[in-house]
């Protein structure tokens, strides 16, 4: 068994809302998939993803045998019970620390983006709206500079996932009993 397959089950066992989204290099992707695909490693590959609860052994065995090399998402928002903040570049690191007055994050799941980012996820606040949003850099000379908050109709791609840049998502806190 792969890895992504292996964490693919044990996420599904601690209840978390996975989907299988479109592999980093788009290899064994569908012509189709190819041709409108804007996001190579970040393109959920079922309908209704934004609604999957969590799926059985059964359904993670019959997305990984259609797509081997497919990349582990999980939703986000009021109906998973978890959201994620995404910081992107030194502004994005900034505003978290402006935001959060400086608190320290250890109680969330966190890990490693390819590109240098870095991915903290919480429990929803139950019974409140988890509209998605960002916090983008002023300077257009900073690409892909931003905090975003991830919530109802997001997702984020999970460890041990595989950029396009050829890069691993990196578990830093995981959540308790993953993988051990």
């Amino acid at each position: 068994m792969n890895n992504i397959l292996r964490a693919a089950h044990q996420y599904a066992s601690l209840s978390l809302h996975i989907i299988p989204v479109c592999s980093g290099d788009h290899s064994g992707m569908s012509s189709n998939h190819l041709a409108t695909c804007r996001s190579p490693g970040k393109q959920p590959l079922i309908k209704n993803w934004k609604k999957h609860g969590v799926p059985n052994s059964q359904q993670i065995d019959d997305w990984f045998r259609r797509w081997p090399t497919a990349n582990i998402g999980l939703v986000m928002g009021v109906g998973s019970g978890l959201v994620a903040l995404d910081i992107d570049g030194e502004f994005g690191g900034d505003t978290l620390i402006k935001i959060s007055n400086g608190d320290n994050l250890s109680d969330a799941w966190q890990f490693s983006t390819p590109g240098g980012g870095m991915r903290y996820i919480f429990t929803a606040p139950k019974g409140r709206e988890c509209r998605k949003f960002s916090i983008i850099d002023p300077n257009p000379n900073h690409a892909h500079s931003e905090l975003a908050f991830l919530g109802d109709g997001s997702f984020s791609v999970l460890p041990p996932s595989k950029h396009t840049s050829g890069g691993i998502y990196t578990w830093i806190n995981a959540p308790k009993f993953l993988f051990h």
